[in-house]
Formats: C-alpha cells, structure tokens, sequence
C-alpha cells in the first residue's frame, strides 16, 4: 500500500483520531477510574496527540517520523502495562521521577541565568516534588528495547531507531542527502500508521470489553 497519497494518510488517520478520540472521553471522569483505566485513557490521549500533530504536518517528513516512533513507544508502553500489573505501578511512579529532573532542571537554569524565583514558585515546585502515588517502586524509565524484543517487535524497534535517528537527528544525511518527498519517509508512514492502528484496535477493544459491558451490565 502506497501512503504517499496526503488524502489518504489523512482519511486514515482521521479514523483513527475519531475512535481514540471518543473512547479517551467516553472513560469516564478520571477521579472515579481505577489505575489501570486511568493510565489507559491518558495513553489513549498520548495517541491521539501524536495523530493530530502527524495531521498537522503532512508534508514534513521529520515530524511525521518522530510521531511515528513516538506511536510506536506508546504502543509498546500500553501493551506492557495492561499486561503486567508491576509495569502499571512503575509507569505512574515515573511521574514523580520525572518531575523531579525537570524541576530541578528549571531551576538549575534560572540560577544559572540569576533569574530569581518567588517564594510562591518555589514551594509549587517543590509541592509537586513530593507528591508521588507509588512509593517503593523503581522510578526508572521503561527501556523500548527490551520492551519491544519481549513483546516481538525487536525489528521494528531495530527499524525505528536506526533509521528515524538519521532522519530526525541533524546527521549527515538530513542535512546533505534527504528531501521530504524522499521514499524514506514513505515508509516511516506505513510503519507509523500500522502502530497507530494497532493501538487503536487495542483501544476499540478495551472499550467494548470494559465500558460498554460494564454499561450494559448495570
């Protein structure tokens, strides 16, 4: 299947953005969801992010690769956590870890350029530095490869970060030997849009099995 056709990159994809779309808001208020239907639904979110950010930039072959193999890390993400209950735990401890570099980041950084922040700031700051849903779980970021090699996707793994790595990076080939209209990204594309479909299934599925039963059932 070519995919160099804009028109049906975007119908597809539009598909696509349709089904997460109405599954993501159609979960239910996140105060009243369990873990795993709440990691579930900002994943499905994250998805759909990546599509309209792809609909955005038809015609931009390192934005449609880097949303690409960002599909392709939820993919792997959203497959894991619903299928190991540890995994879950981590994904969410994460968030602690990750705010706590990104804050001290910023503030490193405004020290750095004597940028002084107020009171007020710091303790936000350091309020979200505390907060953290999951104690005694390892914060440490999930590593794709092993993730794809367990679930059976190390080629794809192998494809996306051999191949995206030259043409996102400002390595010698983007920047001396690649054009948008290269056949490159037509590929990119394919593999981009299998992932996203696949999680849409996965989404369609999840919904049909969990929310319109549990509806169903009440």
């Amino acid at each position: 299947m070519k995919l160099n056709d804009p028109k049906k990159i975007e119908d597809m994809l539009n598909d696509c953005h349709r089904d997460l779309s109405f599954v993501a808001v159609s979960m239910g208020k996140p105060d009243s969801l369990s873990n795993i239907f709440l990691l579930n639904m900002y994943l499905f979110k994250a998805l759909d992010n990546e599509i309209l950010l792809w609909l955005k930039n038809l015609d931009n072959g390192s934005i449609v690769t880097l949303a690409s193999r960002n599909i392709f890390e939820l993919y792997l993400i959203l497959i894991e956590v619903n299928q190991n209950e540890h995994s879950m735990k981590r994904f969410f401890a994460q968030l602690g870890n990750d705010r706590d570099e990104l804050n001290d980041a910023f503030m490193n950084k405004c020290e750095a350029v004597g940028y002084e922040l107020s009171d007020n700031d710091k303790n936000i700051i350091q309020e979200e530095l505390d907060k953290s849903p999951f104690e005694n779980i390892e914060t440490h970021c999930f590593r794709m490869r092993y993730l794809a090699k367990t679930h059976g996707y190390q080629e794809d793994y192998d494809f996306f970060y051999k191949l995206s790595s030259k043409l996102i990076h400002p390595s010698a080939y983007k920047v001396l030997g690649v054009v948008d209209a290269s056949p490159q990204y037509e590929v990119v594309a394919m593999t981009g849009y299998h992932f996203i479909s696949k999680a849409t299934d996965f989404a369609v599925d999840f919904y049909n099995k969990n929310v319109v039963l549990a509806k169903h059932n009440t």
